[in-house]
């Protein structure tokens, strides 16, 4: 996975192949890779761990 975010999608859509680097998504194992690390951010950091904002990172903007 390179980093590249997808656009905002409809909920019909079940998986999508990345723009950056052509690897195929499943939307239901992302959304559970999602939810794993957020339950084991709060683990480490507790309550208040969350995402970063203002740091997405698009198609030919690697970060």
């Amino acid at each position: 996975m390179c980093g590249v975010r997808a656009e905002k999608m409809s909920l019909p859509v079940r998986g999508w192949t990345c723009i950056g680097c052509g690897t195929e998504h499943d939307r239901d194992v992302n959304a559970a890779r999602d939810i794993l690390a957020a339950g084991l951010a709060v683990t480490a950091c507790g309550a208040d761990a969350g995402p970063q904002r203002g740091t997405t990172s698009r198609a030919g903007d690697r970060r």
